[in-house]
């Protein structure tokens, strides 16, 4: 009777050794993966940080991309003028637009003159706002920016006040096409630009994104 329970208690104990140890390893496993979800987390956050704040900039496009970029934007919005149908483009430069986009529809998308227009017609859900262009892709549409405070014409609806106030508080560049009279203008450092020629805009628009060295380039 004695020998039995002795043998039983060998067998307990040696069975909760068994448990502590599978349970020791059960947390060490749960530290692990807790420890691996962590460094993910912060590995991505770090990466939309970088991506937000360091590679954000216009200036990241090679003289190339810009051109691209500048043709595919004029080619779209000559077309959205001659049809008076009213736009408003923003190209982030050195400051980033990132709260902005996220106010907006979420695009992502690669630049398309057939994509610009359809977006701003009337009968689009998106086509009131802006589009948001960052790193030579849409990034958004139909977001919303702060107004202008400045007294300026009556000829200027709502889409040349949101565009004169982001140009006030970042130094993106929008190009704004009127509604009413198909006039193109662009808005940087808070104030217009108006552009009497269409012919023009493709290199207007590129001046507004190079740099001066690419610029010098240009004109040679």
């Amino acid at each position: 009777m004695l020998t039995n329970l002795v043998i039983n208690a060998d067998n307990n104990q040696s069975l909760i050794n068994e448990v502590s140890i599978l349970f020791g390893i059960t947390i060490g496993l749960l530290v692990i993966l807790m420890v691996l979800v962590i460094l993910i987390i912060i590995f991505r956050n770090r990466k939309t940080w970088w991506t937000i704040n360091r590679k954000s900039h216009v200036t990241v496009l090679t003289s190339s991309e810009k051109r691209m970029l500048s043709s595919l934007l004029s080619e779209a919005i000559i077309k959205l003028s001659e049809a008076k149908v009213g736009a408003l483009v923003t190209i982030e430069r050195n400051m980033s637009l990132a709260q902005y986009i996220d106010l907006g529809i979420k695009i992502d998308s690669e630049v398309s003159p057939q994509l610009l227009q359809a977006i701003f017609l009337k009968e689009s859900p998106l086509h009131d706002g802006a589009i948001i262009i960052r790193l030579g892709r849409i990034q958004c549409a139909s977001t919303y920016f702060p107004l202008t405070n400045k007294k300026i014409s009556s000829q200027y609806g709502s889409r040349h006040r949101a565009a004169l106030g982001i140009s006030e508080i970042t130094d993106s560049v929008s190009v704004i096409v009127s509604e009413t009279t198909g006039q193109v203008s662009i808005a940087r450092d808070g104030k217009f630009l108006q552009i009497e020629n269409l012919n023009n805009l493709v290199r207007t628009l590129f001046d507004e994104m190079a740099s001066t060295k690419e610029m010098t380039n240009q004109m040679q």
